[in-house]
C-alpha cells in the first residue's frame, strides 16, 4: 500500500491533471487504485464521475481536514495505491494529506515564482516529516515544459538543487484534452506518462508493476463524500 500525495503551495501547476494521469495509468494496468479529492473545488471527482472512460477506480471527495484524515486511513486498507489531489496551502487538508503520505509529488511549471513555491513546498514536506518523526520523501516534477524556450531551460536550471524527477510533462494539448475526454492520452503524451510512472516506481513512490491479465470493467467510478 502506498499513499502518494500531489501538493503545491501555488495554484495552477497541474496537480489535478497529474492526479488524473497517474490514476488513469495505474487503473489501466489493473492496479487497485483509489483517488481522494481534497480540493474544495472538486475538480478530480467531477472528472471521475462525469467524464472518465476506463477501468474502474474509486474516487472520494473530502475537503474537511478532520474527515479527510480518517478517510485516508480507511481507504489505505483497501487499495494498493491511494492518490491524493490537494488544494493550495491555504487549505489545511493539504497538510493532512502530506502528513499521511508515503511520498509527495510537487508539480512545477516554468517561472521564477513557481521555482520559489516549489522550494517552499519541499521545505514544508520536510517540516511535516520532522514533526511526524518519519521520512516523507518529495520530488518536484516539471510540468508544461517547452524545451525549446529559454524560460523552461532557466526554470529547470533554477530547480536544479531541488529533489527533482528526470521525467516531466511537456506543454501538450493532449493533457488538456484528457480533462474533457476522460481518456488516457496516447502518442508523445502517453510516452511521457509511462516514463513518469516508471520513474515513480524506480524511486519507490509507487509499487512495482504487477502482471494482471484479468479483464476489467469500464465506465464505473464510485465517488462518495464522507458524511453525506
Amino acid at each position: 500500500m502506498m499513499i502518494l500525495t500531489i501538493a503545491s503551495s501555488k495554484g495552477g501547476p497541474g496537480k489535478t491533471t497529474m492526479a488524473e494521469l497517474i490514476v488513469c495509468s495505474l487503473a489501466s494496468e489493473g492496479v487497485n487504485v483509489i483517488a481522494l479529492d481534497a480540493d474544495p473545488t472538486g475538480g478530480l471527482s467531477r472528472w471521475a464521475t462525469r467524464l472518465y472512460e476506463g477501468p474502474t477506480f474509486a474516487c472520494h471527495h473530502e475537503a474537511d481536514e478532520a474527515r479527510l484524515a480518517h478517510l485516508i486511513h480507511r481507504v489505505a486498507q483497501e487499495a494498493d495505491v491511494v492518490v491524493v489531489d490537494t488544494a493550495g496551502f491555504g487549505n489545511r487538508a493539504a497538510t493532512v494529506a502530506m502528513t499521511a503520505a508515503d511520498a509527495v509529488l510537487i508539480p512545477m511549471v516554468p517561472g521564477e515564482g513557481d521555482v520559489t513555491e516549489a522550494a517552499r513546498t519541499v521545505e514544508l514536506v520536510a517540516g511535516v516529516a520532522s514533526a511526524a518523526r518519519r521520512e516523507i520523501p518529495s520530488r518536484v516534477v516539471l510540468n508544461r515544459v517547452r524545451s525549446s524556450t529559454a524560460l523552461s531551460r532557466h526554470a529547470a536550471a533554477e530547480a536544479g538543487p531541488l529533489p527533482k524527477l528526470e521525467a516531466g510533462l511537456s506543454d501538450l494539448v493532449a493533457y488538456g484534452e484528457m480533462g474533457f475526454s476522460g481518456r488516457m492520452p496516447t502518442g508523445k503524451a502517453g510516452a511521457e506518462a509511462a516514463a513518469l510512472i516508471a520513474e515513480l516506481r524506480t524511486i519507490g513512490f509507487l509499487p512495482a508493476a504487477v502482471d494482471n491479465t484479468t479483464s476489467v470493467k469500464t465506465k464505473y467510478v464510485k465517488t462518495t463524500r464522507l458524511g453525506r
